[in-house]
């Protein structure tokens, strides 16, 4: 005779795993992408007329141009995030091509390596600036998580 099959583990996942969120604070937590976008374009104009002030039109142009090339890096990554999530969704082939899904993600390398190329290549003046802005959406995205966690803190707190 055989041992009869273990029976299965029961316990629940550990509280940390389980965190219900209520719907006012999904409401909150979910404008992340836009709040993202809006802070990376405030610190890109900020930094922008600070370096400008500071360290001359050159610098300022050179951040300026970073947190643009910064910005649209991010953009594209949410979107082709987005374009991947929905294919694998999708039923039976019926979400975005395969070619749309794997282009989507190095042809944002290939904008942000053309233009380091042209900045050192054309306007070595304005590197560092450019190294700067394109930073900006990197510590934009750190706010966000930031905020978030202090958020959920508050909340976790308050119960």
């Amino acid at each position: 005779m055989s041992a009869p099959p273990p029976e299965p583990d029961s316990t629940p996942p550990p509280a940390s795993i389980q965190t219900p969120i209520s719907a006012p604070m999904e409401e909150k937590l979910s404008g992340a992408y836009r709040r993202i976008v809006r802070v990376a374009a405030g610190l890109g104009v900020a930094a922008s007329v600070l370096a400008a002030g500071l360290a001359g039109w050159r610098n300022g142009m050179g951040v300026a141009l970073g947190a643009l090339v910064g910005l649209l890096n991010f953009v594209w990554l949410h979107h082709g995030a987005d374009v991947l999530v929905h294919r694998m969704l999708s039923a039976n082939g019926q979400g975005p091509g395969k070619l749309r899904v794997w282009l989507s993600f190095p042809l944002r390398y290939l904008l942000v390596i053309a233009a380091v190329y042209a900045m050192i290549k054309g306007y070595p003046r304005m590197l560092i600036g450019f190294i700067v802005g394109l930073a900006l959406p990197v510590m934009a995205s750190m706010g966000e998580g930031i905020y978030e966690a202090l958020v959920l803190s508050k909340t976790n707190t308050s119960d």
